[in-house]
């Protein structure tokens, strides 16, 4: 963040990543709480030097020893007593002299999640979080949430007082003849059900009494929906298709309906799996959106958010279902829990991956679902970019994460393009069996492919296009070529831009808007 002149710190608005205080002679005490809300939290900027009037409007005030106020609020960052952890570098501290005032910008970036939470005084019940403009303290069910996000093996916890008895037969068996055609060598097929969940670690030994036991995750994956509910009395999935004109849905699945008697994770996947499947294929004519099907691509793309939305839920929240939906140009997957990366990092399809459910995943691997923890938001920006599709809409809290996938691009505006004007437009940005994501024309092959349209009027038309950023132009006169207009996530995809740069580009600072 850049604040140099009067006009930018007038400007300035109080945020989910913006909090500015008047701190005139020392570092101030409830500044404390959003050092830990923004850590807990998205991160954010702490300004020194800013109080506000009667109408809550930025006042710039400054600060009157900075050096001082710096050395305290290092001091106390170093104090275990004071702050559960430093996460603040030299170079997250600065300052800025404004009409002969200073002021403190302090940036707090995110914690990682096996660092949270960030609390004071020693006392884990004083962590706050950042929503809207406010900090909060957590209630019990956010701490708790916070807590269990450090682990990386929530669903091998053993269920001492499930059996066989509590699993749907039909979903093992089906899930056996799956494995079984995968994996013949194995034997799958002769093994009885007791044998067989054993064998791919649904039942565990119970070091403490040497007995097999349930984990959460077979009886997540293969429970009736009963027993699941025992465990977790807020388990819900469902599906909408809202695609039409109807008002609320044309097609609906979920679970506690007679229809989907035991709708457990399996049983979930396989039925939603066919509906998405079966969408893939439907012809529609959008007015604001140009459509392109490859039906593989959108195949992977749908799988792997369908899947990252299961493995990744945190099934011990009440604050969302399980919910997938079809929209016309759009797909949309909730789960209960916070992403355990940062958002920006799905955006670069990160190699880097936290699982929260390392049996759901294996058990998803096995069956041809899922290939590897950390793979699915790189196959989904590949299709993304590949197909032009409008950008991911990703938003994730504690209560839950929500993606918005489009199958579909905006289309810009080329009303006032004449006929010819248009020809040249879609050959460059659309190419008949070309790479969309790579092609480049030099304007000799774009004659030759518009023998009809002169030299003299083909240049300007390349000009027009350009100046209304319908296409690029890339290179020099003698080696100019002519390109489709590349997006942010284009450019993260295709130059691997770094995780500050990517921030930048998603998100806008607050003190922009």
């Amino acid at each position: 963040m850049e604040l140099t002149t009067l006009e930018s710190v007038l400007s300035l608005k109080e945020s989910s990543q913006v909090e500015y205080k008047k701190a005139k002679n020392e570092f101030p005490k409830d500044a404390w709480k959003s050092y830990s809300a923004f850590a807990n939290t998205a991160g954010g900027y702490l300004i020194l030097g800013i109080s506000e009037d009667e109408h809550k409007n930025p006042i710039l005030t400054g600060v009157k020893d900075a050096e001082k106020i710096i050395s305290d609020f290092c001091s106390t960052l170093a104090d275990r007593s004071k702050v559960s952890l430093n996460i603040i570098d030299n170079n997250d501290i600065n300052t800025s002299i404004i009409e002969d005032k200073t002021i403190i910008i302090i940036y707090i970036k995110e914690a990682s999640i096996t660092d949270k939470p960030i609390y004071l005084n020693n006392n884990i019940a004083h962590t706050y979080i950042r929503l809207h403009s406010q900090d909060h303290l957590v209630d019990k069910q956010q701490l708790s949430a916070i807590l269990r996000n450090q682990s990386s093996q929530l669903d091998y916890e053993l269920l001492p007082n499930y059996d066989l008895s509590d699993l749907d037969i039909d979903s093992i068996n089906s899930y056996k003849v799956m494995l079984s055609k995968r994996y013949p060598s194995l034997n799958y097929s002769e093994m009885d059900s007791q044998n067989f969940l054993e064998s791919i670690g649904v039942f565990r030994k119970n070091r403490n009494t040497n007995t097999m036991n349930l984990t959460i995750a077979g009886l997540l994956f293969f429970g009736k929906y009963n027993a699941i509910l025992d465990r977790f009395p807020h388990y819900h999935v469902d599906f909408f298709d809202k695609r039409g004109n109807s008002q609320r849905w044309s097609y609906r699945m979920e679970a506690g309906n007679l229809d989907f008697p035991d709708l457990n994770l399996f049983n979930y996947y396989r039925l939603v799996s066919e509906k998405l499947l079966l969408s893939i294929d439907r012809d529609f004519e959008l007015d604001e959106y140009t459509i392109r099907k490859n039906p593989t691509d959108l195949t992977i793309a749908l799988r792997e958010a369908f899947v990252n939305m299961i493995i990744h839920a945190d099934y011990f929240l009440n604050t969302s279902a399980l919910i997938t939906e079809i929209h016309e140009p759009y797909y949309i997957f909730i789960n209960p829990g916070i992403m355990k990366i940062p958002v920006e990092e799905f955006f670069t399809g990160g190699a880097r991956s936290l699982v929260r459910n390392p049996l759901l995943v294996n058990l998803f691997t096995r069956m041809g679902a899922s290939e590897h923890a950390g793979s699915g938001s790189k196959k989904i920006i590949d299709v993304v970019v590949k197909n032009r599709f409008k950008a991911p809409e990703l938003e994730s809290n504690l209560e839950k994460t929500y993606l918005k996938l489009w199958i579909a691009e905006p289309m810009l505006d080329t009303s006032n393009l004449k006929e010819d004007e248009k020809r040249v437009y879609i050959f460059i940005c659309n190419p008949p069996d070309a790479n969309k994501s790579t092609i480049k024309f030099t304007k000799k092959e774009i004659a030759n492919a518009h023998p009809d349209i002169s030299s003299a009027r083909l240049t300007r038309i390349l000009n027009k296009l350009a100046e209304q950023n319908l296409i690029l132009k890339m290179g020099a006169n003698k080696n100019r070529t002519y390109v489709k207009p590349i997006s942010s996530i284009e450019m993260i995809h295709h130059l691997g831009e770094t995780y500050d740069i990517i921030k930048h580009i998603f998100y806008k600072d607050k003190s922009d808007s």
